[in-house]
Parts: C-alpha cells; sequence; structure tokens
C-alpha cells in the first residue's frame, strides 16, 4: 500500500506552506496516518497511548497536544518497539551512547528507504546535490578497522551517497592509535584540479584528531573554491575542550582555506535518522517539509513560546518502523523568529546544548548552602567556581594563614595532636553530655533553616540525646563505655582488665551528599577520643563549619562536678576544603591519619583507599549502596494493613530525598489473594503524596526533573505511572521484578514477586539495607539468606534510615579505638 509520507518525501524540502503542517496539511495527515499505524501495531505504542489518554485515530488537534515519547524510552526499549514483524527489519541502528546505555533503533525497508531520501533532499539543499569528492576525517571501514568505527559506520555510510570518490584520512598504527595522513590528504587536493570538495567528519574527532593538532604544528591545507566542511555528531565529547563553535568555525576555515560560512555543523539523533539539520548561513537550522519542532519547558513541558529555552522536540512521519515520530529529546534549544534571508522556509531554531547528568542532591545538600545559625559568620556561600582553593576552619573559625592546602594541613595536624593527650583524659560521660547540649543548641537555631532542611537536623538532634549515645557507645566499646576511660575489670576477680585508647587523628573525607552522616561518625569518633581533620566537598558551601561552629560557648558539668567546654572540643577538630585536583593535600591527609574514613561513590573512595598511608591505619569505607524493601503477601492481608505500611515505605523512600544510602528506591511485593502488588503501589502512591506535604522536598534541578520525566516516559510503555503534575514523587509500577537503578527525587519503582525468596537474586554485597515487612520464620528464612548473598541490614519498614549501630556492617567506635589489656592472661 501506498502512504502519505513517501508522497510527501518527493516535495522540496524548504519550499513550502505553513498551512502544509496544520490540520489537513500533507504533513499533519502523513503524520496521523503514521501514528494510527503504530496504535494498531504495536502493542507497547498502544499502551503508552491509553496511559496518556491519547487517540491517534480521529485526533484533530494541534501538533503539541500530541503526547512526546522520551529519548531515554529507546534506550530500555528500543529494540522492542517495531511496528512491523521482525522479519521485516532490515537492521537496528545504535546510538554513539555517549552517555551510557546506546538507543536501538529497528529500521524496516520503508523507513530506510524515506530516511535516505530525505537526508539527501535536506543535506543537497546545503551543498548541491552533485556528487563531490569526499575527504574523509575517519578510519577507512575497508582497511581491517571497522570495529574502531563502531555507532560512526552507519552515519558515515549515509553520507557517501553524495560522493563521487572518497578518501580517508584517519589511520591507525600498530598500537591502535589514530594518526593523520598528511601526506596523503595533500596528494588527495592535488587530485581536484578545481573542483570543490566537501571535508566529513565527527566533530569530536575531526578537532581532536586533526584541527588541534595540525593547527599546532602550523599544517594547513587549501580546498578549491566551494568546498565545504561538514560535522556531525555534537559536542557532548568536546565539552572538556573548552572550545566555543566560532573558535572551531575559525580554526577549521583556516585549516581547511575555506569560508567560515561553509563550515557546517549537522544537527541530528539515531532516534529519527535520516533527518538532519544542517547550519544556514543565516545563523540557524530550520526543520524541513518533513518534520516540525517544539520547544517545551524543562520542568512543565509546557510549550514555550520563540526566544525561550527548553527541551527540544522533534515531530516527524518519516519512521515506520517504530514509533519514533513524535520525539523529546534530552538537548536544550530556542526557536528564533523571523525569516530566513537565504531564501529557505521550515521553523528556524538554535541547539543550545545537551542537559547535563543529573547531580545528585545528597543528605548534607539539605544542609547546604542556606545553612547558617544565628552569629555564625558563613562566608563560604558562593558558587563553587568562586571557592577559594582551599581553606583551613579551626579552632572555631577559618585560616588563613598557610599558602597552601598541603602545608596547612601540615601545621593543623601538630596542632590536633597537641590536644591528644587532653581528650583522652575527659570522661566519656561528659563528652556526651557536651554533645547533647550541643544538639539542644542545634534545636534552638533550626528555626533558621527551611523547611525541607529541617528533617535532617530533626533526626540528629534526636539521635544526639545522652540515652541514645550512651546505647551506642557501649555497644561499640564492647558492652561499658567506661572502656575509654581507663582499665575496667573483665572479672569479679580483677585479675585481667581490658581499656579503649583512641587510634589518634581521624582523617574524614566527606562526600557532598553525606555531611549529615558526616557528623554521625565525626560525634562517635569524638566518644572514642580521636581529634579529627575532615575534608569537605566543593559543595558544602559552609555546611559543615555551621554544625561543627555549635560547640562554641557550650559547656557540660557531670553530676560529681567534672566541667568540658566546647571551646576545647573546637581545638580538637578542623575542618579543610581544597580542591580535587590537588594530590599532594590528598596525599598528606592520608600519610598522617591514624583511621582513614571515606564517603561517597566508587571513584571517590577508591581514590582514598589508593592514597599511601601507615601501615597500620584503620579504614574505614562508607562506599555505594543500594537499599529497597520487601513486602511479604502477609504483611497486606487487607487494605488497612497495606495502606499503613504503604504510608512507613512512603516515609523510606521521602526522607533525605532518596539520596541517603539506606533510601527506598525499589519495592519487591509478594502476590497473594489479598491486596496485588499494583493495589499495593496504589497505596504507595498514596502515602508518597501524603508524606510529600509533611517532609518537604528540597529544590530539584532541570537535569532532575529531566530524569523524573524519562521515567515515568518508559513506564508509560511498560507499566503505570503514578505521580502528582509537580514531579514531587512518583510511583512506578510492573509486573516483571528487576533492581531498577536509582532514579533519586522520590521516584519508586514497585515490582511483584510470586514469593518473596525471588527477591534474593538481586541482593549483592552492594545491597546495604533491606526494608523487610515479614513476619517469623518467613523473615528469618529471608534474612540468613540474604546475608550469606552481602545484605547488612533489615530494618522495618519506616525506619530504614535511623542511623543505628552496627551501621554499614561495622561498630564505628570500636573500629576508632585499640584495645590494651593489663594483667593476665588467664590460665
Amino acid at each position: 500500500m501506498g502512504f502519505l509520507t513517501d508522497e510527501l518525501a518527493k516535495k522540496a524540502p524548504f519550499a513550502f506552506e505553513e498551512a502544509e503542517k496544520q490540520s489537513e496539511g500533507s504533513f499533519y495527515n502523513a503524520l496521523l496516518e503514521e501514528l494510527c499505524f503504530h496504535y494498531d501495531n504495536n502493542e507497547l505504542y498502544r499502551k503508552f497511548c491509553d496511559n496518556k489518554r491519547f487517540a491517534p485515530h480521529g485526533f484533530k488537534g494541534e501538533l503539541a497536544d500530541i503526547p512526546p515519547v522520551q529519548v531515554s524510552v529507546f534506550k530500555e526499549l528500543g529494540a522492542s518497539l517495531n511496528s512491523v514483524p521482525r522479519g521485516n527489519i532490515k537492521l537496528t541502528l545504535q546510538s554513539s551512547a555517549t552517555s551510557g546505555i546506546p538507543s536501538s533503533i529497528p529500521v524496516d525497508a520503508i523507513t530506510a528507504k524515506r530516511q535516505a531520501r530525505s537526508m539527501i533532499k535536506v543535506v543537497g539543499d546545503y551543498i548541491g546535490n552533485e556528487r563531490k569528492p569526499f575527504l574523509v576525517m575517519d578510519v577507512d571501514p575497508m582497511a581491517g578497522f571497522r570495529e574502531i568505527l563502531g555507532a560512526r559506520y552507519a552515519a558515515v555510510s549515509g553520507y557517501l551517497n553524495f560522493a563521487s570518490e572518497v578518501g580517508y584520512f584517519l589511520k591507525v598504527n600498530d598500537n591502535r592509535q589514530y594518526y593523520f595522513d598528511i601526506k596523503g590528504i595533500k596528494e588527495f587536493i592535488n587530485t581536484l584540479q578545481g573542483q570543490s570538495a566537501v571535508v566529513f567528519g565527527f566533530t569530536y574527532i575531526l578537532y581532536s584528531e586533526v584541527i588541534r593538532p595540525l593547527t599546532e604544528q602550523g599544517i594547513s591545507f587549501q580546498l578549491p573554491p566551494g568546498s565545504k566542511v561538514i560535522h556531525i555528531g555534537g559536542w557532548k565529547k568536546l565539552e572538556s575542550e573548552k572550545i566555543s563553535k566560532s573558535e572551531f568555525n575559525s580554526l577549521a576555515a583556516k585549516l581547511f582555506g575555506v569560508d567560515e560560512k561553509d563550515i557546517i555543523d549537522i544537527y541530528g539523533f539515531t532516534e529519527q535518522m535520516g533527518l538532519n539539520y544542517p547550519d544556514c548561513p543565516c545563523g540557524c537550522k530550520h526543520a524541513p517539509l518533513y518534520s516540525e519542532v517544539i520547544v517545551r519547558d524543562v520542568i512543565t513541558k509546557e510549550v514555550l513560546s520563540q526566544g525561550d529555552e527548553g527541551l527540544l522536540e522533534f515531530v516527524t512521519p518519516i519512521p515506520h518502523s517504530y514509533p519514533g515520530n513524535v520525539v523529546l529529546t534530552d538537548d536544550i534549544g530556542v526557536l528564533v523568529d523571523g525569516s530566513c534571508k537565504y531564501g529557505r522556509d521550515g521553523t528556524r531554531f538554535k541547539v543550545i546544548g545537551r542537559l547535563k547528568k543529573a547531580e545528585i542532591r545528597g543528605c548534607g545538600d539539605i544542609l547546604s548552602s542556606k545553612l547558617k545559625f544565628t552569629g555564625q559568620n558563613n562566608a563560604n556561600t558562593n558558587n563553587d567556581s568562586d571557592q577559594p582553593k582551599f581553606h583551613m576552619f579551626y579552632d572555631g573559625q577559618r585560616q588563613f594563614a598557610e599558602k597552601t592546602a598541603t602545608e596547612a594541613i601540615k601545621n593543623v595536624e601538630t596542632r590536633l595532636r597537641n590536644q591528644l593527650a587532653w581528650l583522652r583524659e575527659q570522661p566519656v560521660d561528659a563528652l556526651i553530655g557536651l554533645i547533647a547540649v550541643v544538639a539542644d543548641k542545634w534545636l534552638e537555631q533550626m528555626h533558621s533553616l527551611e523547611q525541607n532542611q529541617q528533617q535532617g537536623m530533626q533526626f540528629l538532634v534526636s539521635w544526639c540525646s545522652p540515652d541514645n549515645l550512651m546505647r551506642i557507645a557501649n555497644d561499640g566499646l564492647r558492652g561499658n563505655r567506661l572502656y575509654s576511660d581507663g582499665f575496667v575489670s573483665l572479672d569479679d576477680n580483677g585479675i585481667r582488665l581490658l581499656r579503649a585508647t583512641s587510634r589518634g587523628l581521624v582523617c574524614h573525607w566527606l562526600a557532598g551528599n553525606v555531611q549529615v552522616l558526616g557528623m554521625f561518625v565525626l560525634i562517635q569518633s569524638i566518644l572514642a577520643k580521636n581529634v579529627n581533620l575532615l575534608r569537605v566537598s566543593s559543595r558544602d558551601k559552609g555546611s559543615f563549619e555551621s554544625l561543627v561552629s555549635a560547640f562554641k560557648g557550650t559547656k557540660f558539668v557531670t553530676r560529681g562536678g567534672y566541667e568540658v567546654c566546647g571551646d576545647d572540643i573546637l581545638k580538637t577538630i578542623a575542618v579543610v576544603f581544597f580542591d580535587h585536583s590537588d594530590p599532594k593535600a590528598n596525599k598528606q591527609m592520608s600519610v598522617m591519619a591514624d583511621a582513614r574514613i571515606a564517603w561517597g561513590g566508587a571513584e571517590a573512595v577508591g581514590t582514598v583507599a589508593a592514597l599511601p598511608s601507615k601501615y597500620d591505619c584503620e579504614d574505614i569505607i562508607m562506599g555505594p549502596k543500594i537499599s529497597f524493601s520487601v513486602v511479604a503477601k502477609e504483611a497486606i492481608l487487607d487494605e488497612r494493613k497495606a495502606r499503613k505500611l504503604a504510608r512507613k515505605i512512603a516515609v523510606d523512600a521521602s526522607v533525605f530525598d532518596q539520596t541517603g544510602c539506606a533510601s527506598a528506591h525499589n519495592v519487591f511485593v509478594e502476590k497473594g489473594d489479598n491486596v496485588s502488588p499494583e493495589e499495593f503501589a496504589s497505596y504507595l502512591a498514596v502515602g508518597m503524596d501524603k508524606v510529600s506535604k509533611q517532609i518537604k522536598k528540597g529544590q530539584m534541578t532541570a537535569e532532575e526533573f529531566v530524569a523524573v520525566h524519562s521515567a515515568r516516559g518508559i513506564y508509560d510503555f511498560k507499566g503505570k505511572v503514578f505521580g502528582d503534575n509537580e514531579s514531587v514523587w512518583t510511583v512506578l509500577y510492573d509486573d516483571e521484578p528487576a533492581l531498577n537503578k536509582p532514579v533519586y527525587s522520590r521516584v519508586v519503582f514497585v515490582h511483584a514477586v510470586d514469593k518473596i525468596s525471588d527477591v534474593l537474586e538481586y541482593v549483592s554485597e552492594d545491597t546495604q539495607t533491606i526494608g523487610l515487612a515479614a513476619n517469623g520464620d518467613k523473615a528469618l528464612e529471608f534474612a540468613n539468606k540474604a546475608v550469606q548473598r552481602g545484605a547488612i541490614r533489615f530494618p522495618l519498614p519506616g525506619k530504614m534510615l535511623n542511623f543505628e549501630s552496627p551501621w554499614d556492617g561495622m561498630f564505628i567506635i570500636d573500629r576508632l579505638v585499640k584495645w590494651n589489656t593489663l594483667g593476665g592472661p588467664m590460665a
């Protein structure tokens, strides 16, 4: 049968009336025909449309009313999104995956033909339709190195339809490294005899392997008049090079001897292969007759007006074998008003760049830049780029004397160690009492924090109660906290005595997302009577200093009349910031430490672990972990129990906005005869909504909004989405169990399982906490098997983030002391 799109693709790309893209226009009708085809022949797309309450058949609305498919959908589901029989698929395209998982696009003969036709018409309008010599700045795929090209091979092949002859000028040496064939390109240019040619390459390879090195060597070429340089692939891989588009064009023009207006950056993406958007000399790109561009607000997804930057959405009838007709990308762009003086019709737009990967806000960020207690001069409130190369906070104030971070660290080590003997003489109960006084001060000053920031402080304050600190100290010191005050008899006859002596200097490397957790460990180190040096991240912005400064002016007197002062404790604590690019400071901290505590992701803790250290240095690694919840069918025998439990799990998924290592991201629900897993997901959604009104959410970045919308977009295809309109919380349900990677931002995945033992396959050494809603032998059997696979904690739902001892499989205080014996041994 014939399709309207095939007739549309025969027309000129940039000479059309605006009505063609409006209701009943040729573009509009061709698009609806394709959407109806996908709805009728693609079960996943039909589910997406039904979830979005969109009916392609009979649709009469605007293009912007059609729900777009998130580009992330093609990364997870692309290979299964075929709308034609699998036998009709000619090839599966994959993106270059600069940001991780590649998109997979199933292409049949119909789609491939349309892609080729639209590409030839659009690109030909810019470089001419007559074939020209192509100078390809890449590896010859016929030279035995096709695997080096990877996804670039398909893109290169498409453009060679314009080539009369081809030369490849990147070569590969015996070490499989690129080098540029200067002699070969000069010989090729000499054969042109004045005929204009096209230099073609991928943006990042063209710059890093050709333009930059040859410019540095003072090499240049002179192509014939009318020659063009076209490049594709985007700018993401050039971010570290810090080169602007104008600088790129200037250097490329000088290298190849062409005019800057003949340097053409072509935008496109795999999910709509064949649709190309070259730079026009008017300064913009144009949407041809075969596509339309819409700009949406990053957060609300509302359509934006010309001049407002937002996410680029592309609409086209070209894809036939998969539903890639209306795609919302993660690229930022803007629509440009006015007409093109070069005579090209079509919506004008500019690509600004790609939305960066979301930066995860952490527990400590809840206490970030706005944490400022009364009377405390929080000097460090600037952006990361404005931060000094280093600063030292000691004895309750900033220290500015030293010239380098290494020098400052050396000097403060001496001052800290000078306080060690005094600290070891302080009674542990006096230290507990003083910390409780400081906690009361934090509580009094919490009014200066916004409501969403108070959640971390409230838990820290309650955790610092004298009874809790005594329990933690007893647990961490083999049942008797007084071991840290001196030798205590192990038995009634006093033959053998035991004491715990602090290790000395404890150095902490805090991650940007765990300032609050860092305070929990610092307090335990103080109770163990260690002096402490803490390196904060650039995202701390003075919050940890503010917490420590609360010791200033405090004091506590024991019942026996012993007094300990917070001002003296401040002489045992130093907080330092230095740039992550300062290896000397990192090394200095490490070699002088008697114990090292490292927080953060795999790369961060791995860096600390690899630093040189004392041979007997004690290492405590708080590395990356993931946590989830497990719900047995007996825990949800009726709706009342299910709703109550769902509310508790909602708390576990909301505290700290899921950035704690013990936060719940996945919930596995056992199938039963009463409340189904899908029903439980709906109850969890209600719980998340109620909790969101009590535990206010921290401010989200644009990138985090996009991550949430991407996850929702995928589950519009594969499951069910529950969520509020402001993206404060999201519950995603599907019938197939899986351990989804965290999205954070209060996004919870709910999975159905036949029995809770099915969840064991997802337990590993990377599992920290499992909130377990099960009873008796069933709970015990699951926990015993889960610990064998690496899980550490099994608290009740609603208490997953309660910092307890042991934590992460260890008693912190026990790790921060050395044990001494006197007398004995027993016979």
